[in-house]
């Protein structure tokens, strides 16, 4: 028997496929969690404003991902693309992304341009080429393209017989980048945005939806340390009982969020009245009940997509983890 598939069966509308989403989100969880951390310097300790800078970023060279000879150009970390070719992207589409409201976007967005890492055209908004050029960010581009490897073996040792590029081969004639600091960050940032906007609209709100999946990576940590047992539970209909999970405080979230204690008390109550979390005598959980809908299925299983959306785009290209 794959050794992946335990008791999960297999994924929703193909039976020759076992469903590990469970399983590869346990994996990601973390990785999204750090890539959210990497976005600080542009954030000024907002996630939000640093996942909107991250947004403004990927729609401004959403064009280049699709072309492998532009994206192979700009692909090493001394090599941003000029800003004659990102293309801006609106405030009304920034809000619509992510739920919020246009003021709510305008607000961070003028930030953003009043600390001179964003620039405001009559055609929409983009971040420019200095702005990207700093020694921040460019450990913020190693520390991307470290995650990208560490995400690809953490999914291998968790689901060795999982297809991580989902069949993507390299593009023939093309030769692979020898720098691929910025490819990487383009495509694990198309990542954290597709799960970033599946979190909001699971929970309504990015803000709070940062609080559940910070619950969730404490929650999963031993399963982490024990691939066995997290293999019994791989699949989006077979979540982990409760007495396996590691609950977390409200203090440590608020620590580990770096957000004040009220805020993460109010949200967490929120999270607890739409029953997404438990409170249990040793802290909060994501209880398996939680699991239960088709909208928390939707989002283990759209997961799985995204993560084979980045890896055989970059297999496309000739970059390759393993």
């Amino acid at each position: 028997m794959d050794e992946t598939r335990g008791t999960s069966g297999t994924a929703a509308g193909d039976t020759g496929r076992p469903d590990v989403s469970r399983l590869i989100a346990q994996c990601a969880i973390p990785h999204f969690v750090r890539g959210v951390a990497t976005l600080e310097h542009f954030g000024g300790g907002d996630p939000l404003t640093g996942v909107l800078a991250l947004s403004i970023i990927e729609a401004n060279v959403r064009h280049i991902v699709r072309d492998p000879v532009l994206a192979l150009r700009y692909a090493g970390v001394d090599n941003p693309p000029p800003d004659d070719i990102r293309r801006p992207i609106s405030v009304r589409a920034l809000a619509a992304s992510f739920s919020i409201t246009y003021d709510a976007a305008r607000r961070r967005v003028a930030d953003l341009e009043a600390r001179g890492l964003c620039v405001r055209t009559t055609r929409g908004v983009y971040i420019p080429a200095v702005a990207l050029e700093t020694e921040i960010n460019r450990l913020a581009l190693a520390r991307s393209l470290k995650t990208v490897e560490d995400l690809a073996a953490d999914i291998r040792a968790a689901a060795p017989d999982f297809d991580l590029t989902g069949g993507a081969k390299p593009i023939p004639g093309f030769a692979p980048a020898t720098s691929a600091e910025r490819l990487a960050a383009r495509f694990i940032a198309e990542y954290v945005l597709r799960f970033a906007e599946r979190l909001t609209r699971t929970t309504g709100d990015f803000g709070r939806g940062m609080i559940l999946i910070a619950i969730l990576d404490a929650n999963y940590q031993p399963l982490r340390e024990d691939l066995e047992t997290a293999r019994r539970y791989a699949s989006s209909r077979n979540p982990p009982p409760d007495d396996l999970l590691a609950p977390i405080s409200v203090l440590a979230l608020s620590n580990q969020l770096k957000q004040p204690f009220e805020t993460t008390r109010r949200n967490v109550n929120v999270l607890i009245r739409t029953k997404r979390c438990v409170r249990t005598p040793k802290g909060i959980i994501v209880p398996a009940q939680a699991f239960q809908t088709s909208l928390a299925r939707e989002m283990l299983t759209g997961n799985v997509g995204d993560i084979q959306r980045v890896f055989g785009a970059m297999a496309r290209l000739g970059v390759t983890f393993d």
